[in-house]
């Protein structure tokens, strides 16, 4: 099968409009205590970027979008503070402790190997660095959503908090994750290998 993701990059284009203001101050003030300003962080399977975009200019920081699709990226928003790289999230092509902190937004499950991409934030964010993950339970219309992406070719593995905390501590994140609204939750972790 063929992932959905290059036919649609467009779409998620327009997509990244629903980030708002308030969001991106949301995830700023989580990394804030991690990622200084002048300071560098991954969004991980960032897609088009404008919400790492977002994030970086509240902290003042600079951020690398890193996805698997290059049309994707080929959407991110001209900036600065902004710079893309094409990578896989189980093999980042980046030295150990790069990053200051790693931003994950609904991206997590589509992720082919969970625990190796886990092993990777952890290998490039440095020692005391932040990692926010932000995903969904496998509950309710999530399940629903994770079988129409396994069908369009994509991996779609939702996991529960609690696995997911256990997933992070095993690769030396530790950290708790809080419900948000809609089925989905916010992890922030410390590296701290």
């Amino acid at each position: 099968m063929v992932s959905m993701f290059p036919w649609t990059a467009p779409l998620f284009r327009l997509a990244g409009r629903r980030w708002s203001e308030d969001d991106f101050r949301i995830l700023a003030e989580s990394l804030r205590q991690f990622v200084p300003v002048g300071g560098v962080f991954a969004d991980l399977g960032g897609g088009t970027g404008h919400l790492g975009a977002g994030v970086a200019r509240i902290l003042g920081a600079r951020v690398i979008v890193i996805d698997v699709v290059r049309q994707m990226l080929r959407w991110v928003p001209t900036d600065p503070l902004v710079s893309v790289r094409l990578a896989t999230a189980e093999a980042l092509p980046f030295p150990a402790a790069y990053f200051d902190g790693l931003l994950c937004c609904d991206a997590l499950h589509h992720f082919k190997d969970q625990e190796r991409a886990v092993q990777e934030m952890a290998r490039v964010v440095r020692p005391g660095g932040g990692v926010l993950v932000v995903d969904a339970e496998p509950t309710g219309l999530n399940r629903a959503v994770a079988v129409f992406e396994r069908f369009l070719g994509e991996p779609g593995a939702f996991r529960k908090t609690d696995d997911l905390c256990r997933l992070m501590e095993a690769y030396g994140i530790q950290g708790e994750a809080t419900a948000q609204r809609g089925g989905s939750y916010l992890f922030l972790g410390v590296v701290s290998k």
